[in-house]
């Protein structure tokens, strides 16, 4: 064997996997819940607590696989894990891959919490994951599929899944099981999104501020702005002092397909760019329908209906099969105050589109104003709720959209004067073919939760009163 046939058969092997690089055991739960749902996606998956099982030469097996099988490495990034001496030595060893394949963003951050980045990986771009796992998984799903193109293999999935049973000492059974998920599909589009530009000297502060409180989602973009909206439903607002040209359209599909390559927006901004008009629309319906903002960590905002605006007995929901019974606020006498649920919601165009709404906690003294402490808001999220069950949480968001649409299988949000954003209800739901059995025990007594036999709230004919739009309490 000659030194020049080496390299071609250390490279003999196809690079189709995704190392994921993490400091056991702080982000073994992060890592199992990333590597299952990459594999169940077809991707083949590298991570110390996915592969190896006893008596494996861990360390020359993940070398291995990092070396010579790898074509894209997740670093789980936050500020422990990237002093841990594991972590830099596979992100040295992935150095040294990314110069042989001369593949600058062979090493792809996962933003867990803010980091200093090490000298080898400080210009590495990130995927966020500070605003929650379902959102970066979205991002890096769109990165791995449609900028890096990486390989797709369903041979390896059913493996992965074996050593994630294997490590949590639980058996999957046969047995198909619905799962109800928090995406809506986006099931209508309005038919074009527009580009406006003010026309002539124009006061710039004037502008934003008119933007701002625009009676349509717009968009700041160049000396202008995007909308769906047609002109008459914004001249007016702008007024004489801000003429508007239209400077061009495009339709809304396309333009979430392949971006607007006339006004120089890419795919990837004009998704994001979709996605903000989304938000206001969607927070202008919340708005409209009484509910309140609260700022959660970060940037989200969650949506509460205060006392006066939802029922505060339980609401009976129904689509076809689904169907169910459950409270969305209420009084704690124990506690003497009052717990409200709440959504954020985010839109999104991959890997399919949907809006995704999370789940929250309010709480108020008074059913109407939130306890200005965060740190106290922060603890009752913890302790409040520590024995409600996932079916719990499921039942009240579906009892929630149930109310906020009316009883209806779809929720109408206006976009213009004309159009809406429509989003289907029920959430989308999928079809497994296993299960994970439950154990069968009574869940602990919940003081704060009312007996099934109160009378529900029934909002299949809705009238004008229910949706209290008079009355409403001003912040």
């Amino acid at each position: 064997m000659t030194a020049s046939s080496k390299p071609k058969e250390a490279e003999a092997e196809p690079r189709e996997a995704i190392f994921i690089s993490h400091a056991a055991p702080e982000d073994n739960a992060f890592t199992i819940w990333l590597g299952a749902k990459l594999s169940a996606l077809g991707y083949e998956v590298w991570a110390d607590v996915l592969r190896l099982k006893g008596g494996d030469d861990w360390q020359r097996k993940l070398e291995h696989a990092l070396r010579h099988r790898t074509c894209k490495m997740l670093l789980v990034a936050n500020p422990n894990a990237v002093q841990k001496q594991g972590v830099r030595n596979e992100i040295q060893i992935a150095s040294d891959v990314a110069r042989k394949l001369q593949d600058n963003a062979f090493i792809i951050p996962l933003r867990m919490e803010p980091f200093e980045a090490p000298f080898l990986i400080a210009h590495a771009q990130y995927i966020d994951f500070t605003r929650g796992w379902a959102r970066g998984l979205s991002e890096l799903l769109e990165t791995l599929q449609e900028t890096y193109h990486v390989p797709q293999n369903t041979r390896d999935g059913e493996a992965i899944w074996r050593d994630i049973q294997l490590l949590h000492a639980k058996t999957l059974t046969r047995q198909p099981e619905r799962l109800i998920s928090n995406w809506l599909s986006i099931d209508g589009l309005p038919d074009k999104i527009r580009y406006y530009e003010f026309r002539g000297q124009i006061s710039e502060r004037r502008a934003q501020a008119a933007m701002k409180d625009a009676p349509w989602p717009v968009k700041p973009f160049r000396r202008g702005f995007l909308s769906f909206a047609r002109i008459h439903d914004l001249q007016d607002h702008f007024g004489g002092n801000l003429p508007l040209a239209s400077k061009g359209e495009r339709r809304v599909a396309g333009f979430l397909e392949t971006g607007w390559d006339k006004i120089g927006i890419e795919r990837i901004d004009a998704r994001n760019q979709f996605s903000d008009l989304a938000r206001q629309a969607l927070e202008a319906l919340f708005t409209e329908r009484g509910l309140r903002s609260y700022a959660m960590s970060g940037t989200q905002l969650a949506w509460w209906a205060p006392i006066d605006v939802a029922p505060t007995n339980k609401i009976s929901f129904r689509w076809d099969d689904i169907s169910g019974l459950r409270q969305i606020q209420g009084r704690s006498e124990k506690r003497g105050m009052n717990w409200h649920f709440g959504v954020s919601a985010a839109a999104r165009s991959a890997p399919l589109r949907h809006v995704r709404v999370v789940s929250r906690l309010i709480f108020t003294q008074d059913g109407k104003r939130p306890f200005d402490d965060p740190a106290k808001m922060h603890r009752l999220r913890r302790s409040f709720a520590k024995t409600w069950r996932n079916a719990r949480w499921r039942d009240m968001l579906l009892a929630f959209l149930h109310w906020l649409a009316d009883g209806k299988d779809a929720l109408a949000v206006p976009v213009s004067s004309e159009e809406d954003l429509v989003l289907g209800l029920p959430p989308i739901t999928w079809q497994v073919p296993v299960s994970l059995p439950v154990a069968d025990e009574d869940p602990e007594r919940d003081e704060d939760d009312p007996s099934d036999d109160e009378e529900p709230e029934d909002f299949d004919t809705p009238n004008e009163h229910d949706r209290g739009e008079d009355g409403h309490d001003e912040d």
